[in-house]
């Protein structure tokens, strides 16, 4: 399972670096999988792992350097080239300096953050993440081989949660997958007066925070934010993540969208965007960029109730999810939608009594299911 094997690789990898043998970093790896919390049936997952081949010599360390006293210091010329010299990129040159201003403007008492990391907003997923894996590699590939992707779904379906979890499989990627960066905004209505204010203004804080533009003034015009947002993604090879425009609809932010994702495509070379909303936007191109559409539906019968048992109260170990589970799912449909039409009628009933499917629906049967209501789904009354 992915769960033990993250866990195996934390321990495992940090073992052999710190000088470990190869056999002591593999029983590591494997007690650390025996006692992770996150790891469904511990004890069976760590005796999966296998250390090849079995009659070898595992006795030796990977990594069998002399041990340091301290950390040798660079010495000036090592800095001059490492910070000064000619032909360091601009950007760096500029997120230094803007570095330095956001820790003058601290020292003296301000608020600046121009030294946060770039990646630092992006959300978390919920709690009990967990069904989207089909859905994971589809967008995954079409925000890879598309410019724009738009991920649609009715609210609760969890388009916001999958984009997220999106956005931390691809920034521990970022280098194999030639994104250098991820900028996550999350739609919501505005009473400005200036057109986009609530997507240009965040997103361009984010780039004053990755270094990439300066600040603006107290006093500035939407249009000279959105072309330094242009200017700066350029050459960027960046993925922007528009979350839940349909709160924008019916106003103007709403009718401004199509305008600044043509001027987005069109002005820079390896900008990506991926939209999260009800619906398609329907219009045949952006810039010479077309739509694509990638639907959300429903948790199959397995994972809704899986990511009931994480959520309710009234379930409180791994081994009564696991009971749970046994009780209420048919091995032959748990791989099922809602929508399936040779879904049993026992099976259709869970799905209507655990929301049917739509895992903000799930979550709120899980808060509020009572003990007794709780006991006769798991007996199938």
């Amino acid at each position: 399972m992915d769960s033990a094997a993250l866990a195996f690789t934390r321990a495992f990898y940090l073992a052999l670096a710190i000088g470990r043998t190869v056999k002591d970093s593999f029983e590591i790896g494997r007690q650390a999988v025996a006692c992770s919390p996150s790891v469904p049936l511990p004890d069976v997952e760590m005796k999966k792992f296998v250390l090849l081949p079995e009659n070898g010599d595992h006795d030796y360390p990977v990594f069998d350097a002399i041990a340091l006293p301290e950390w040798p210091k660079p010495s000036s010329d090592a800095q001059q080239q490492m910070f000064g010299s000619v032909g360091v990129p601009r950007r760096n040159l500029l997120r230094k300096s803007m570095a330095k201003k956001g820790s003058s403007r601290q020292a003296d008492g301000g608020g600046g953050n121009s030294s946060l990391p770039a990646d630092n907003h992006l959300p978390t997923p919920p709690q009990g993440f967990l069904g989207r894996e089909v859905e994971m590699y589809l967008l995954l590939n079409a925000v890879l081989d598309r410019r724009l992707v738009n991920l649609v779904g009715p609210t609760g379906m969890g388009r916001s949660s999958l984009a997220a979890a999106l956005c931390h499989y691809v920034h521990d990627r970022k280098a194999d997958m030639r994104i250098d960066n991820i900028f996550y905004v999350r739609a919501r209505q505005t009473r400005r007066s200036q057109p986009l204010s609530a997507i240009l203004s965040p997103l361009h804080k984010q780039l004053v925070a990755a270094g990439m533009v300066v600040p603006q003034p107290t006093a500035y015009d939407m249009d000279e934010v959105a072309n330094s947002i242009l200017k700066a993604l350029h050459s960027d090879r960046s993925l922007i993540v528009l979350d839940r425009i349909e709160v924008m609809e019916g106003s103007e932010d709403a009718a401004e969208l199509p305008l600044f994702l043509n001027n987005l495509f069109r002005q820079t070379r390896y900008a990506r965007v991926l939209l999260t909303a009800n619906a398609p936007l329907n219009l045949s191109s952006f810039g010479g960029v077309g739509e694509h559409i990638e639907e959300l539906g429903p948790l199959n019968l397995k994972n809704t109730v899986k990511l009931f048992g994480i959520l309710c109260r009234h379930v409180c170990t791994a081994e009564e999810r696991k009971n749970l589970l046994e009780a209420i799912v048919n091995q032959e449909e748990e791989d099922m939608c809602v929508s399936d039409a040779s879904l049993s009628s026992p099976s259709r009933d869970v799905f209507a009594r655990l929301g049917d499917g739509i895992p903000a629906r799930v979550f709120d049967v899980a808060y509020q299911i009572t003990a007794e209501e709780y006991q006769s789904l798991k007996e199938g009354r």
